[in-house]
């Protein structure tokens, strides 16, 4: 700058000026600086200092569980993300994802993340990742459950519908008239090889989300007089409807479920392209939902859990830039189809 004000014959404050606020100059004045500065190359302040100066940087940085293809490839997904843009536009915030990968990296990116703001999306587990997140002391929004092992503090903010209640209202949609229901589940820990556990033990599953959607499984069953520790639940390694035909394969073959609830409409996808294999047929034979009511839920005639991530991704967003200061109630509906018998 010091360059550019000798070259114009002016004063740093007006080379400050004509890059902050070209509006203060005169045309002849600001024309005069940027000459100057196009023959040195000078191409306004750098921006690393000018946000050391600031204390921000302007942006949000949105912490991926899932991995970084999961962030483009997946529709729910989409939505969400897409509300959270639509803010950062409308803010001037830039965004950036950051894909964490269950070691001890990740947390290292999260310390090194200029962003002046979190949003956590897709199964960010208890852990070092959650702990460091909230080390920072910047503004954190999570989309889904609390983790049990955060205490609830002013720069944390909790977006989500109620998931517990959510799935005993589905579950008792698809369990209704069975008599070997079974569930399809996301990780219940970090690496986790997709297996099937018959009646898992609840209160030691570390991914809050996965926790309180099984915990209103378990809801429902009690409700409808059925055993829990008898309820094989097939947990896949990630949301993805190709990657989990493998675990759904073993579930039907070797459980024989008349009634299946998954914990995504990907994985009800999953059990329905298995159920064509199979030549079982839905929903006499075997009864399937779903959850997040995506387009292809609708295509596919599949019962599923509704909620609106796109307006999710707003209210984080909103919340961690202080443009709000109180959560406001997500909403959820069953949408019933004819994937699952109509309950009397």
């Amino acid at each position: 700058m010091a360059d550019v004000a000798r070259a114009a014959g002016v004063s740093t404050m007006t080379v400050s000026h004509a890059y902050n606020h070209p509006d203060r100059l005169a045309a002849a004045t600001l024309t005069k600086v940027r000459e100057a500065a196009r023959k040195l190359n000078y191409y306004g302040p750098d921006p690393s200092a000018r946000s050391l100066s600031r204390g921000r940087t302007d942006s949000i940085a949105i912490v991926v569980g899932e991995g970084l293809l999961y962030a483009f490839s997946d529709p729910q997904s989409g939505q969400f993300l897409a509300g959270v843009a639509s803010v950062c536009v409308e803010q001037r915030q830039s965004l950036s994802l950051l894909p964490v990968v269950g070691d001890v990296t990740d947390a290292a990116r999260i310390r090194e993340s200029p962003a002046d703001a979190f949003i956590l999306w897709t199964g960010v587990n208890e852990g070092p990742l959650l702990d460091a997140i909230m080390s920072t002391g910047r503004p954190v929004a999570i989309q889904g459950a609390m983790p049990g092992s955060i205490a609830p503090r002013e720069q944390l903010h909790v977006v989500t519908i109620d998931d517990r209640q959510a799935a005993r209202a589905v579950a008792r949609q698809t369990f209704t008239e069975a008599s070997r229901p079974a569930v399809l589940s996301f990780e219940l820990a970090a690496h986790q090889q997709p297996e099937v556990i018959v009646g898992p033990d609840l209160e030691t599953i570390r991914f809050p989300g996965a926790r309180h959607r099984l915990m209103g499984f378990r809801d429902a069953c009690q409700d409808l007089g059925m055993d829990w520790s008898r309820v094989p639940v097939a947990v896949v390694s990630s949301n993805d409807r190709r990657g989990a035909q493998g675990v759904v394969a073993t579930l039907l073959s070797r459980h024989r479920p008349d009634a299946v609830v998954a914990m995504s409409d990907q994985l009800a996808l999953a059990v329905l392209d298995q159920a064509r294999e199979e030549l079982l047929e839905v929903p006499s034979e075997l009864t399937v939902s779903g959850w997040d009511d995506s387009a292809q839920a609708v295509g596919a005639d599949l019962t599923s859990v509704h909620q609106d991530l796109r307006s999710q991704g707003i209210q984080c967003a909103e919340l961690v830039l202080g443009l709000r200061d109180q959560v406001a109630e997500s909403p959820w509906s069953l949408s019933l189809r004819e994937s699952t018998r109509r309950v009397r």
